[in-house]
């Protein structure tokens, strides 16, 4: 008698394992599908800007500051401001980015001559 009550206990542990596996497994089936689908939605949501086009962007970036980083030559500093004050360039910018003083920034300014 107690060697059949035994196996009815151990029978309704190993029924009562079963479906709480079963459960967890169907949970995490679940989970898996709401991960899988946040990945689709956050590489949707990355691909906003084609990365060509920041490459691009970068590209002409670096290309600005190794011009404005280049140590200019005095003749180099005058055709520089003659080509920013011709791009609208003003006082200010004409001062900071050639190391001009103000005067000779008003002149540039004032001449604006063509560049070749």
């Amino acid at each position: 008698m107690w060697l059949e009550l035994g196996v009815i206990a151990l029978l309704l542990l190993a029924a009562g394992q079963t479906i709480l596996l079963l459960r967890l497994w169907r949970q995490s089936v679940r989970l898996r599908q709401r991960v899988d689908a946040l990945w689709r939605n956050a590489a949707g949501a990355a691909t906003d800007v084609p990365t060509s086009m920041l490459v691009t962007a970068l590209g002409r970036l670096e290309r600005q500051l190794r011009q404005v980083e280049r140590p200019a030559s005095p003749g180099r500093s005058w055709e520089l401001a003659r080509r920013l004050a011709h791009e609208g360039a003003d006082i200010e910018q004409l001062m900071a980015c050639c190391g001009l003083s103000r005067d000779e920034a008003k002149l540039i300014l004032a001449v604006r001559a063509p560049v070749a």
